[in-house]
């Protein structure tokens, strides 16, 4: 049986109720609930408000407010939204971390043939380089995104990181050349590593306005 349009406005007002307040994810724990809904009314009792509590009575775990040390012990969401973001950061800092030892260990290589100084040099410029675009690239996506009226959850992780990089401006554009090849290992390694966490941020504005092409394309 399919649902009303009245019927599924009050799921998605339910869901805001309960804190997900993100339209990517209550998009799709609506989608879920509206299904589960209609075949509880298809295969028991026709009455949408008593498959609706038994619906939200399996999602009670998942929209129980929660907080992890990932993203602060004084921030409560639910549950959902929750795992969410933490497995958004613990695969941003496996990534991250991978990459920057699979670069360093390229960079350890060239040491063998070219001057360790010279070539931390060279990465400081390209380092340059990328940082600078990355972070105008970070601002224009987050002016565009501020403008969006949808509000999905890449949106606070990506606008909280415009206030973080203005810190990483004196180490990539201002800072000598470190002396000496322990200073010269750590430069690069954390310096790739931040550089990262950059370009992590254009994947998810790109992840932002990939969900509201699709939000357009459904409501069309």
């Amino acid at each position: 049986m399919k649902l009303t349009v009245e019927q599924i406005v009050q799921i998605e007002e339910t869901l805001v109720l309960n804190g997900i307040v993100y339209d990517d994810i209550r998009q799709e724990v609506l989608d879920h609930i509206a299904t589960e809904i209609q075949v509880l009314m298809d295969e028991k009792t026709p009455s949408f408000d008593e498959n609706f509590e038994i619906a939200l009575d399996k999602w009670s775990e998942e929209l129980k407010p929660a907080c992890s040390i990932f993203t602060g012990l004084n921030v409560n969401c639910p549950q959902i939204v929750l795992d969410k973001k933490v497995a958004a950061i613990k695969k941003q800092i496996f990534i991250g971390f991978l990459i920057s030892l699979i670069f360093l260990f390229t960079f350890l290589g060239f040491s063998a043939f070219y001057n360790l100084k010279l070539l931390t040099y060279y990465f400081q410029v390209g380092a340059r380089l990328v940082f600078i675009t990355g972070y105008l690239l970070l601002i224009i996506n987050t002016i565009r995104i501020w403008n969006s009226k949808i509000n999905t959850s890449f949106y606070p992780q990506h606008k909280n990181r415009v206030a973080v990089y203005i810190s990483w401006i004196y180490p990539f554009c201002f800072i000598n050349t470190p002396a000496g090849t322990t200073n010269q290992i750590i430069f690069v390694f954390t310096g790739s590593l931040m550089l990262l966490h950059l370009l992590f941020s254009s994947r998810l504005a790109m992840k932002h306005f990939k969900f509201e092409k699709k939000l357009s394309f459904t409501k069309a």
